[in-house]
């Protein structure tokens, strides 16, 4: 049995990255379907923290952007994707989805839109496949 069990972790993980992949990849496209495209000017940085599995310490610089939606209200808000502090006052094309009084927003640059969402799901496969192969090599 414990044989099997760095193979069910590697299904595991590579589930997770393959659900995180579709999910981002999925929202992205509902964004950029239903969503308005604007520019956005980036005020400021908040910086987290956040300790990985290996108890290593990591800060992430998340911007606080502001922009103007399609009908002037002028909208502050922290963006869930980490980027280069040192951009602050720089224009960003974001495209935003307004939900009753919430926005989605997503930076609307290739990377963000394709190649982030690829790199988990390649990564779902690659872990899966391992996963599967070993398990098949023990059973």
């Amino acid at each position: 049995m414990e044989n099997l069990i760095g193979a069910i972790v590697f299904l595991i993980v590579g589930g997770g990255f393959l659900y995180a992949g579709f999910y981002v990849r999925n929202s992205n496209r509902r964004i950029q379907t239903n969503g308005i495209k604007t520019k956005a000017k980036i005020i400021d940085f908040i910086e987290e923290r956040s300790k990985d599995a290996d108890g290593d310490s990591h800060i992430y610089h998340f911007p606080v952007v502001r922009f103007t939606d399609k009908n002037g209200i002028e909208t502050t808000q922290k963006l869930d994707s980490s980027a280069n502090p040192k951009r602050i006052n720089e224009p960003i094309d974001i495209i935003y989805l307004k939900k009753d009084n919430e926005y989605e927003i997503m930076i609307n640059n290739e990377f963000w839109n394709t190649y982030f969402p690829m790199i988990f799901i390649v990564g779902g496969f690659l872990f899966s496949g391992i996963g599967i192969v070993w398990l098949i090599n023990k059973i």
